[in-house]
């Protein structure tokens, strides 16, 4: 006898398999054709609802693998960046003879300005010469002025007699040299004193100015120290023994030179130096000059011109 189930309790935990679907049929050869021949891009066209020809009914169901609408879709965005590629490379060709006339034009630009540049220089060259010849024009102008002038003004005078007086003018000046030269001899050596050896001058007549200069501070010295014997015979001594003033001169000279350097010793402030006896012997850290055997240092960049001043006062107080 066979046995019975009355408790159906854990039925629940069995469900019945779902079936498999069925395998898709095979496409047919007539929609493979299609799909390969070269009119498959508008067929599947038509069958994606992208294409503007109207689907042909078939007589039996087309089967479309995946692959086939991936290839068409392919084939399509292909066609697509073709297109897009035509339309950029045509912009491209047509900003490209927009930048090849701008270069072209900008080249005439560049040629054109050179030119007129070169007018330019030219012009200005032709306005300074006429200037400077300008100037010429005046100068002459104001001398050839000046010389009718004087020629109205001066009295008439034989030229023969004209002659014969520039001729004693000249002859005057050459002696009045000739005077003033041999004062200066006589004066370097007075008969007070004589001349000691050894000692050169560094210009005519150093050692009577010094001479001088120093008996006048003797001078007063002795007034001012109740030595009137001293004083007048001191006095009457600088009467007949007028001083050149070339002492002063010079202090003068070195003065104004340390003023006009400033704040740097230039080689024209040593060439100036120079030329009022003063001689170069070396510039490793200063300056250093020697007159008549007394040295002095001078620095390359004084740190104002109170010390340039400063320096002047010790050159003019130990050489002059």
């Amino acid at each position: 006898m066979a046995k019975t189930f009355s408790d159906f309790s854990q039925l629940k935990k069995f469900r019945p398999a779902e079936p498999e679907p069925p395998p898709a049929p095979p496409p047919a050869p007539e929609d493979r054709q299609l799909a390969d021949s070269a009119n498959s891009t508008d067929y599947f066209s038509s069958l994606l609802g992208t294409g503007t020809a109207p689907r042909q009914k078939s007589p039996r169901a087309t089967v479309v693998t995946p692959a086939t609408i991936a290839r068409v879709r392919a084939e399509q965005a292909e066609d697509a960046f073709a297109a897009e590629r035509e339309s950029l490379e045509a912009e491209l060709a047509e900003k490209q003879s927009v930048i090849d006339a701008l270069a072209l034009d900008s080249v005439q630009q560049k040629e054109s300005l050179a030119q007129a540049q070169e007018k330019l220089a030219q012009a200005e060259s032709e306005l300074t010469r006429f200037k400077e010849e300008l100037a010429r024009t005046q100068e002459e102008l104001a001398r050839t002025t000046t010389a009718l002038e004087t020629e109205k003004s001066a009295p008439k005078m034989d030229p023969a007699l004209h002659e014969e007086v520039a001729a004693k003018d000249r002859e005057i000046a050459r002696l009045q040299e000739l005077l003033v030269e041999a004062q200066r001899t006589a004066l370097s050596s007075t008969v007070l004193l004589d001349k000691p050896e050894g000692i050169s001058e560094k210009f005519t007549g150093e050692v009577r100015e010094h001479l001088l200069e120093a008996l006048a501070d003797a001078q007063r010295a002795a007034d001012a120290g109740g030595r009137d014997r001293r004083a007048r015979i001191l006095e009457a001594i600088l009467c007949a023994n007028v001083r050149t003033g070339e002492l002063a001169r010079r202090r003068d000279e070195v003065k104004q030179i340390m003023k006009e350097a400033g704040a740097f010793i230039e080689d024209s402030t040593i060439a100036a130096l120079e030329k009022l006896g003063f001689r170069y012997v070396s510039g490793a850290n200063h300056h250093k000059l020697d007159f008549a055997g007394i040295r002095f240092p001078i620095a390359k960049t004084p740190s104002d011109h109170r010390s340039c001043l400063n320096s002047a006062a010790e050159i003019c107080n130990r050489v002059f």
